[in-house]
């Protein structure tokens, strides 16, 4: 490899190195956190540390070490303190507002701000009397026009927005103004400026860490609370990963996820649009695939193997039974979409420098490959209601049916919720049993379309926060629907 294309690659690396970064920092806080228990409260720790063993905590802890060891390894690599910069601008007064006094009959008298060009959002100057203000100007002839001298009329304010004008009041590391004052006194220049940071895409860090954070804290109450509906879902996420189809679906996720990077698309320079929306796509069969297998397998097989017989013969009603099969499978698919997902956001981050480089474009940034990266989060997290949701439907079917019919059945709900509303825009207007026929389709079958939202992931639409929590709303309440249906099921269930 050439050194030029070595440097090439080297800027899709900081995307990675934020999220390994904030895998890194969260796994020291836990273990802060561990050492603090370990002396405060001994058996709380001994609990944290036995949850290592079970199906869910020991599989992240190893993510978060390969993490971390990726943080260490790259380090050298990114740069650390633009981003470590742009991180201190978020903790620090972004508004800021100086008054200099500048003398009578000075001309061009030198105005230094403490400011970096590159953080200003807003600039604004006034003075009660008047001034004639000179920036620092770009050179003429590059892609900068030449921003003309400001003539500051008395308690009149001139005010520079970024994104409202074409043209920026500075260049260079510093910002610095030249003021004339032709009058008989001095005269006091008011200069308030709004900063934000550099680069906005160093959030990826500090939101890594508290996702990691609000994830492990979770996990450790719900372990402490509901023990014994955490018992049951402990025991079916080992059983999950102790099948071999978990191992063949990570094996089969992760090999193709990084071919993709090398696949052409043949879509004249948007490959990295396809490689988002099959990286999803991907994810979210894989995971499907493993719930659905899991659910078979650690209820309908028990059922007619009379294991469920012996589990039920202990302090343990049916009602936590199920709930904690339900908890089971919803750690199986968070642990596939984490794995995979960390995945797919670096192969992202690295296709964009690619997909450069085949198509003889700009060699992009590294806030190119970050934002790419950073689109890709929502249609994970909404794949991801998908999956539960369908994972509660087939803890239904597995109550009575076994593993054939179920995965049957689950796919087939799979295919005809994401065509529910054809269905029902294709039975406007037609015979009235073809109408009874779709709004049945509309009422049993899950809407999966809200969960499919590719088409602005690939498009880099932003996806607000609102649509996230109608969704995990919907997703709640469909699974807690089918969760009683498979209640009401097993409740009569004869197990012997």
């Amino acid at each position: 490899m050439t050194p030029l294309l070595a440097n090439r690659w080297l800027v899709a690396l900081p995307p990675i190195w934020l999220v390994a970064t904030g895998a890194l920092l969260a796994t020291l806080v836990i273990l802060v956190a561990w050492g603090l228990l370990q002396l405060v409260r001994p058996r709380l720790a001994a609990e944290a540390r036995t949850s290592l063993g079970d199906g869910f905590a020991g599989p992240m802890a190893w993510l978060l070490l390969a993490l971390s060891a990726v943080a260490v390894a790259l380090t050298p690599l990114v740069p650390v303190a633009s981003i470590a910069r742009s991180l201190g601008r978020y903790a620090t007064m972004n508004a800021i507002e100086r008054t200099v006094s500048i003398p009578a009959g000075a001309t061009l008298e030198p105005v230094p701000i403490d400011i970096r060009p590159q953080e200003l959002a807003i600039f604004e100057i006034e003075a009660p009397a008047q001034l004639l203000v000179r920036t620092q100007q770009p050179i003429e002839g590059f892609a900068l026009s030449k921003v003309p001298e400001i003539d500051l009329q008395p308690n009149k304010a001139w005010r520079w927005e970024r994104g409202a004008a074409e043209t920026t009041p500075f260049v260079g590391a510093r910002a610095q103004l030249e003021v004339t004052n032709a009058g008989t006194a001095a005269v006091p220049l008011t200069i308030r400026t709004g900063l934000v940071p550099e680069f906005p895409e160093a959030a990826i860090l500090p939101w890594t860490v508290v996702s990691l954070l609000a994830l492990a804290a979770l996990y450790y109450l719900f372990r402490l609370v509901p023990r014994r509906v955490a018992a049951v879902a402990s025991a079916t996420t080992k059983e999950a990963i102790g099948q071999p189809v978990f191992a063949v679906a990570l094996i089969l996720g992760a090999v193709l996820l990084l071919a993709f990077i090398v696949v052409p698309y043949n879509t004249f320079g948007e490959d990295v649009k396809m490689l988002k929306d099959s990286g999803l796509t991907l994810i979210k069969v894989l995971a499907l695939l493993v719930v659905v297998w899991t659910a078979s397998v650690s209820v309908a097989e028990e059922i007619e193997g009379r294991t469920a017989l012996t589990v039920l013969s202990k302090p343990l009603t049916r009602v936590q039974f199920v709930l904690g099969k339900f908890a089971g499978l919803v750690l199986v698919a968070l642990l596939v979409f984490l794995i995979l997902g960390t995945i797919l956001m670096a192969t992202t981050s690295l296709k964009v420098v690619y997909d450069a480089r085949e198509g003889s474009k700009l060699d992009p940034v590294w806030r190119d490959c970050a934002q790419e990266m950073i689109t890709v989060v929502p249609g994970l997290a909404l794949s991801l209601l998908e999956t539960i949701l369908l994972g509660a439907v087939s803890l239904a079917v597995s109550t009575r049916l076994g593993m054939v019919p179920n995965l049957v059945i689950c796919f087939t709900v799979y295919a005809l919720g994401h065509l529910v509303p054809l269905i029902v825009q294709s039975s406007v207007g037609k015979l009235p049993i073809v109408r009874f026929v779709g709004k049945l389709f509309a009422t049993i079958l899950p809407v999966l379309e809200h969960f499919t939202i590719e088409a602005a992931v690939v498009g880099g639409v932003p996806v607000p926060w609102s649509y996230l929590g109608w969704a995990a709303l919907y997703a709640g309440l469909y699974s807690a629907v089918a969760l009683l249906i498979a209640l009401v099921l097993f409740q009569d269930r004869d197990l012997a």
